[in-house]
């Protein structure tokens, strides 16, 4: 009894983390896709400088788990910029906000962006010369892993689901 006991709570734990990593995965996919899109027209980006508008948005939970977390997204005539800064264990992404906000400053509004087709905007400094798409390749190069350990964990699970 006791030991049909211990399969039953590890079958449900790991259906849980593998339904889990199925979910992350197909969050993954959106994500790898558009630093994918990044990588691969690198040498397509123009630098424009354009006008800027901005809005914060912040949203504030409270209870047990009480979090906040705001971004800000910069608007121009063609599109927007979005600024989030994230760090995690798999995905990370930088925020410029600060360089942003100081170079407007003496810049009345302006600023530099990468800018590909109406599609994709990307923060530029003044004297950048080309895209650096680094933080692009490393978040797809630790979402590959994280894809690698997904399939391993499920080829194990359909191997042992009858003995577990």
């Amino acid at each position: 009894m006791k030991q049909e006991n211990t399969n039953s709570f590890l079958s449900i734990v790991f259906i849980s983390i593998l339904g889990f990593s199925t979910f992350m995965i197909l969050l993954f996919i959106f994500e790898f896709k558009d630093n994918y899109q990044i990588i691969k027209h690198e040498k397509e980006f123009k630098k424009i400088k354009v006008k800027i508008d901005s809005t914060k948005t912040s949203s504030t939970r409270s209870g047990t788990n009480s979090s906040s977390s705001s971004s800000t997204t910069f608007y121009f005539k063609n599109g927007s910029l979005n600024n989030q800064d994230i760090k995690g264990v798999i995905l990370n992404h930088q925020s410029y906000e600060q360089e942003i906000y100081e170079y407007m400053a003496k810049h009345q509004d302006s600023l530099h962006i990468w800018y590909l087709d109406n599609v994709i905007s990307k923060f530029a400094y003044e004297d950048q010369k080309k895209i650096n798409i680094s933080e692009e390749i490393e978040n797809n190069n630790k979402m590959k892993i994280f894809f690698f350990v997904y399939i391993i964990s499920l080829l194990v699970y359909i191997k042992f689901r009858n003995k577990i």
